[in-house]
């Protein structure tokens, strides 16, 4: 699989430039990104709250748009000291997101993560060099997706579904909570599945097990929502804590509040765990009982479980 037109492009604010830097970015996608972090940043500044301060991984849709772009965005400024993120993406065909959607944090571990490095030493590159390096990230060869597909086929079945599990756990909170957390997705992706090009009225928060990483959760999405032109979007963080933002549609910019605040949940969205036992109870009598099985069993690998739940 080839990016469309560029391999990387950039855009948001570095301090080499006054104002908005924008590299291999002329695509109408790619300046939707950029009016998405601008809305952002005005939205947490009307909340009299502090920009995203940590790196995390996105994939950006826009309704209607035949394409995507899967990147990383850090926190920066331009040359004047006003903060703003900075991003770097590539632009993916949205069928090939929706189909491979629990695939793409594996095969572009390479790009995001060099991604990252670079947005990290991006504050002390001159214009020249930092195009030089966005135009030399990696990115996957031919083959990548088979091979990636098969890899991650062998971990549903080696890996216990107990890992998706453990972060779903608080020593405050009342046993049973991950039958809450997996009612509460199976019933955000039933009632939101209509919303395959449209703007995101929902939000889940899913923890995220770090030796996993978020494509348990892409896959179940995946089973789910049975979307076929279009992914969900998401943006995927390892700080303060590991956690998919999960959304039933395209980003908005109140996305960054919550990743601002992470201790307030937000209009949209909707965490994966409560310290309410009522709650956990109803959720409990609204799986069936092999789904309940598979979840309580120490035995259950990840592709039982997931098989289990998207039934």
């Amino acid at each position: 699989m080839r990016a469309l037109s560029v391999r990387a492009g950039m855009v948001g604010k570095a301090p080499c430039q006054p104002d908005f830097l924008r590299i291999n970015a002329a695509s109408p996608l790619a300046f939707q990104l950029q009016r998405w972090l601008a809305e952002g940043v005005e939205a947490a500044r009307a909340a009299r709250c502090e920009l995203p301060s940590g790196t995390a991984s996105f994939l950006f849709t826009a309704p209607k748009e035949k394409n995507v772009l899967l990147g990383v965005f850090a926190p920066s400024t331009d040359g004047v000291g006003r903060a703003f993120p900075l991003a770097i993406f590539t632009e993916l065909p949205a069928s090939t997101a929706a189909h491979r959607l629990a695939l793409l944090p594996l095969v572009f571990h390479p790009f995001l993560s060099e991604g990252a490095a670079l947005l990290d030493a991006a504050a002390s590159m001159a214009l020249p060099m930092l195009t030089a390096r966005v135009d030399a990230l990696p990115f996957p060869p031919s083959g990548a997706f088979s091979d990636a597909e098969r890899l991650w086929r062998g971990t549903l079945a080696r890996r216990r579904g107990a890992e998706l599990l453990e972060p779903l756990r608080r020593p405050e909170d009342p046993p049973g909570g991950a039958y809450y957390a997996f009612h509460t997705f199976r019933t955000a992706c039933a009632g939101e599945h209509h919303r395959q090009q449209g703007t995101a009225q929902v939000v889940l928060e899913c923890p995220v097990a770090p030796g996993l990483g978020p494509s348990a959760w892409l896959e179940l999405a995946t089973r789910l929502l049975h979307w076929t032109s279009a992914p969900p979007a998401f943006v995927w963080s390892g700080a303060p804590e590991p956690r998919l933002l999960l959304c039933l549609g395209s980003m908005t910019p109140d996305l960054f509040l919550h990743l601002s605040r992470t201790s307030q949940g937000g209009r949209r969205v909707w965490p994966l765990r409560t310290p309410r036992e009522a709650a956990i109870g109803q959720a409990a009598q609204s799986l069936t009982e092999p789904q309940r099985q598979r979840i309580d069993s120490p035995t259950t690998n990840l592709e039982e479980l997931l098989h289990a739940l998207s039934c």
